[in-house]
């Protein structure tokens, strides 16, 4: 009687299903997963973290895993490799922990990485499993931020209370007094400046107010342009900016926002961009819209915003200003995403800045 289920299984053959099961689940896996030899040379790399560093296996195959480290890593990891061969000394190899990976475009992501030592073949190999750790690091920025705030937001009503009132009496009685000096007082410029300190000081107050309260948008219909025309024509209102002039070009349907919050948004980004040129030349203000999205790029001709402190812009009380309550753009980008919004913002080799705002035609 003959056996037709096949050839018999050998152990080549049990090898090669072991191998294919092997691979199957390493390929399967969520998390990136890759494997080296004693060298630090990547012998296998998932398609989870091909998606994550942004390499195809054929790239890093063969080199060593360094290349998916930042410095200092980068230049520790052999030297850490050898010197736990030879003594047994562990810091990440069956312990864990958080790191950072270097992506092939070049930026820096935070990872936990695991690490576990096998033999095979007599031959040590090591397999990292590489958790992206972005999502979580950012949501725990977010909840910082948001703790910062309540708490801010306690000071910033002990302070309109304790502070902002006798504020406003003491401006009153200082006016009172430079009213009954007569007009060639030597006292005269110093009320004035005192006045001037004293609203500089309210501004700040309004300022930490705006951005300490949570914003809730008042819906209702909002008409871009003429709300941007509007904005623009407050600026040149200013004898300081008499020489810059302001160009909006493109259309957008009305939608669902707050319009009083959307002018301190703008106001806000028109006053920066106009210091920014000292008061001369022009800014452009492009609108472009989809069904989804309301796009407004403000862009000035200003010498731009280096890298370093780009990072940190919206950040309270960051300011490249001499004097500034370093709150402005921190308080436009609250208010932008109180209505779903979003803003970024980039400065191109050639000069300048570009601010891009995002609001929903949807509205909040």
């Amino acid at each position: 009687m003959s056996d037709n289920s096949g050839p018999p299984l050998t152990s080549d053959n049990g090898r090669a299903l072991a191998e294919a099961r092997w691979r199957a689940i390493i390929d399967s896996a969520v998390d990136g997963i890759v494997v080296i030899n004693a060298r630090g040379v990547i012998e296998s790399f998932n398609p989870a973290a091909q998606r994550m560093f942004g390499y195809g296996e054929q790239d890093v195959v063969g080199r060593n895993v360094n290349i998916l480290m930042p410095a200092p890593y980068h230049e520790e990891h052999d030297a850490y490799l050898s010197r736990y061969l030879e003594t047994g000394e562990q810091r990440i190899i069956g312990i864990g922990r958080e790191v950072a990976g270097l992506k092939r475009d070049g930026t820096t992501f935070p990872v936990h990485l695991s690490v576990g030592e096998m033999t095979v073949d007599g031959e040590r190999h090591f397999t990292g499993i590489l958790h992206d750790l972005t999502a979580r690091v950012a949501l725990e920025e977010r909840l910082r931020e948001q703790s910062s705030l309540a708490r801010l937001g306690e000071m910033a009503a002990v302070i309109a209370h304790e502070v902002k009132n006798p504020l406003t009496a003491v401006r009153g009685a200082i006016q009172v007094i430079g009213g009954r000096l007569p007009s060639d007082s030597k006292d005269g410029p110093i009320v004035t400046e005192i006045i001037a300190r004293l609203d500089a000081l309210n501004e700040l107050l309004q300022d930490l107010l705006l951005f300490a309260r949570p914003p809730h948008p008042k819906v209702s219909s909002v008409e871009l342009k003429p709300l941007l025309a509007i904005v623009a024509e407050l600026l040149s209102s200013d004898p300081a900016f008499a020489a810059l002039h302001v160009e909006i070009v493109g259309e957008a349907s009305a939608f669902l926002g707050d319009p009083e919050l959307l002018k301190i948004v703008f106001q806000n980004l028109l006053i920066n961009a106009a210091q920014a040129m000292q008061g001369h030349g022009t800014i452009r203000i492009l609108i472009d819209s989809t069904e989804q999205w309301h796009t407004i790029t403000i862009a000035d001709s200003g010498p731009g915003i280096p890298a370093a402190v780009r990072q940190k812009l919206f950040q309270p009380f960051q300011t490249t200003k001499a004097r500034g309550t370093g709150l402005g753009l921190s308080t436009a980008k609250r208010l932008v995403e109180a209505h779903g919004g979003t803003i970024t913002i980039d400065c191109p080799p050639a000069g300048g800045t570009i601010v891009n705002v995002r609001l929903p035609a949807a509205g909040p």
